[in-house]
């Protein structure tokens, strides 16, 4: 391990180790090939006398001036893949530059900004604890997205995709998430109070103890969501699917269920609407 780590220390702080390292593998590459091409011509080093002489005869062989053209094209395509790391770290940099700018202009609408963001979740690159107040991020495609604790108070993420992105801790206070898809998402202690939910894709999503008070969930797909202690409070849950929702130790008080559907859903210790505590 130690090794590894050494070595790509040196891969990615010496331009001479890199290059050595490409002509090494090239020469190898072409080396097995020519080995191959022997074989299936009967003319291999194994089994002959002396096996290192014929092995060094092969290897000089190579340095032929008919190979050079082949070699230094290989050459560089190794080192192209060597320089990939540095390449991704580039691209890296510059897309945090674009989301750090659009954040310090306080620009609320940037395509550049959801460009970036797509770019570096499809990286697997953590987004937690980031800081985008307000910020217009209609239709962002940032499905299982390492977004905690970040703060998106206000934000407008209408129609988004952030399935199965670990939301939990962040601050969605007040957010647009209208229609977004939200399914099999972590949301646990998420702060979504007053927050637009209308139809939005909550299947199988973690909401423990998450702060939905006064949110508006009209509609919404809560199939198997995990609810226990949260607090709804005044919440809008007209129309919404709750079958098979766990709202155990739920705060229920002041919140419109009107037409919801709660088939088998699970409501032991629930503040109910009417305040009462359910058995």
């Amino acid at each position: 391990m130690f090794i590894q780590t050494l070595l790509l220390q040196w891969l990615d702080r010496s331009l001479p180790f890199r290059f050595l390292v490409a002509l090494a593998v090239g020469f190898l590459a072409l080396f097995v090939v020519q080995e191959i091409e022997a074989i299936h011509h009967g003319a291999a080093c194994w089994g002959t006398e002396p096996f290192s002489a014929c092995v060094l005869d092969e290897a000089v062989d190579l340095v032929a001036v008919e190979n050079v053209e082949g070699f230094s094209i290989l050459v560089v395509a190794i080192t192209y893949l060597i320089e990939s790391r540095d390449r991704r770290k580039q691209k890296h940099y510059e897309a945090w530059q674009v989301i750090d700018n659009a954040a310090a202009a306080k620009v609320p609408t940037s395509n550049a900004r959801i460009k970036a963001l797509e770019d570096l979740n499809e990286d697997r690159v953590s987004l937690q604890a980031i800081d985008m107040p307000g910020a217009d991020l209609r239709q962002i495609q940032l499905a299982g997205a390492d977004l905690r604790e970040t703060t998106l108070s206000d934000t407008d993420l209408r129609n988004a995709n952030l399935k199965g992105a670990n939301l939990a801790a962040a601050n969605l206070e007040g957010a647009k998430l209208r229609g977004a898809d939200l399914s099999h998402a972590n949301l646990a202690k998420a702060h979504l109070k007053g927050a637009d939910l209308t139809g939005a894709n909550l299947y199988g999503a973690n909401l423990a103890c998450a702060d939905l008070s006064k949110a508006i969930l009209e509609t919404s797909d809560l199939q198997k969501a995990t609810l226990i202690g949260a607090n709804l409070a005044a919440a809008n849950l007209r129309a919404a699917n709750l079958q098979q929702a766990n709202l155990t130790d739920a705060k229920l008080k002041e919140s419109d269920f009107r037409t919801a559907d709660l088939k088998d859903a699970k409501l032991t210790g629930a503040i109910m609407p009417s305040g009462s505590i359910h058995e």
